[in-house]
């Protein structure tokens, strides 16, 4: 069966001719695009990735008219298909009392340059989210990357959980979507709400995933972005940007010279991301490419393998601007020394500035530079003493 899609189609990769064409798309992006040479799976001889997953995976595949593979996206159903770190986060044990059937984890979405932010990606979830409605499944949890959380918050994933760190990829937000979540689906509009609300037949959520609905209600509130613009656009705009402009004492703001309209589209442009005390939020030599600033709480940078910090950082000062703005793997170790909450900006924001506001754009680069010769102003300073 193939769903199609305008200028693409959207298919179950059934043949080992279309699941290997998925895997050297798979390799192309991770390795040859993103740089990611250290991924065990990586089979550099053939120019693929597959994981161990894989052959128990359902393989959807976005195409071209000409038949290239232009996106992919992998759905693991069961509770054995859940990896092993995901499985032993807190509160995990809660979506245990549904059958295995009931449950389902999504990995490997990713989409062709030149194909981000088109149809390709919504098309994909869509026909993995329909699919997963037919065949009973009431939970599908994933990880991403923290520059990717308003994405999938606007979809209708939700945090529940602390965060993770992948020794390749780095820091990791687990997220969850109850499939059945009427009330959240359509408070948020996500795009998967005009499949669920369109779906002839659909008896929503059974007794037990009613339970995990209402524990997901009372324990895990909405206190994303998406809920955030939402409800209070101008009393929370106005709370980001005194928190990014009020860094300590002397140090570079990612919004000085900005005017409030432009402190605003870029803040809206960014996720926010809470930390516990100790998290690993960004490990060196891992590929990243989003800058944080920080908001509340500490965090401390240092040289992996060194106890001696480089820097601690505090409300309003910015890290990662060097992989941000260069593409080159992380320098350096960040870990929260507190409690922390983070504002994330992403590449992938970035460009959308250079496209439809490029004087904004120029402004950023500008202020993140200050940052980064402060940096490096500071790191002289201890050198010569």
């Amino acid at each position: 069966m193939s769903a199609p899609f305008a200028s693409l189609s959207i298919r179950i990769a059934s043949t080992a001719a279309e699941r290997e064409a998925i895997y050297r798309f798979r390799y192309d992006i991770y390795v040859r695009e993103m740089g990611k040479v250290r991924l065990e799976q990586a089979d550099h001889g053939r120019g693929w990735l597959k994981d161990d997953a894989d052959d128990q995976a359902t393989l959807y595949g976005a195409y071209a008219e000409d038949g290239s593979v232009i996106g992919t996206l992998q759905v693991i159903g069961g509770e054995t298909g859940i990896p092993d770190a995901f499985r032993q986060l807190p509160h995990f044990e809660q979506f245990l009392t549904l059958p295995p059937s009931a449950l389902s984890f999504t990995g490997r979405l990713m989409v062709a340059p030149g194909r981000r932010g088109g149809q390709a990606m919504t098309a994909l979830v869509g026909r993995a989210y329909q699919d997963g409605l037919a065949t009973g499944r009431h939970f599908n949890f994933c990880v991403c990357s923290p520059g990717l959380v308003d994405l999938y918050e606007h979809l209708g994933y939700r945090r529940f959980t602390g965060n993770l760190v992948d020794p390749v990829v780095g820091y990791q937000v687990p997220l969850v979507l109850a499939a059945r979540d009427r009330e959240h689906l359509s408070t948020i509009q996500s795009p998967l709400w005009r499949i669920l609300r369109h779906l002839p037949g659909e008896s929503g959520p059974n007794d037990d995933a009613r339970r995990l609905l209402d524990w997901l209600h009372a324990s895990v509130p909405v206190t994303s972005v998406v809920r955030d613009w939402i409800e209070q656009e101008d009393a929370f705009w106005v709370f980001l940007a005194d928190k990014v402009r009020h860094a300590a004492s002397g140090t570079a703001s990612i919004l000085a010279d900005l005017g409030e309209d432009e402190q605003k589209r870029l803040l809206k442009g960014g996720t926010l991301l809470d930390c516990a005390r100790g998290d690993l939020i960004i490990k060196a030599g891992a590929v990243g490419t989003e800058v944080f600033v920080v908001l509340s709480g500490l965090v401390e940078v240092r040289l992996a393998g060194q106890s001696t910090p480089l820097a601690v950082l505090d409300s309003g000062q910015v890290f990662g601007e060097i992989a941000f703005i260069t593409d080159i793997t992380r320098t350096a170790d960040v870990v929260a020394l507190t409690d922390a909450r983070l504002l994330v900006v992403s590449q992938t924001a970035l460009k959308r500035l250079m496209a439809t506001a490029p004087a904004l754009a120029a402004k950023l680069m500008f202020n993140l530079s200050r940052v980064l010769c402060e940096r490096l102003i500071s790191s002289n300073r201890r050198i010569t003493g």
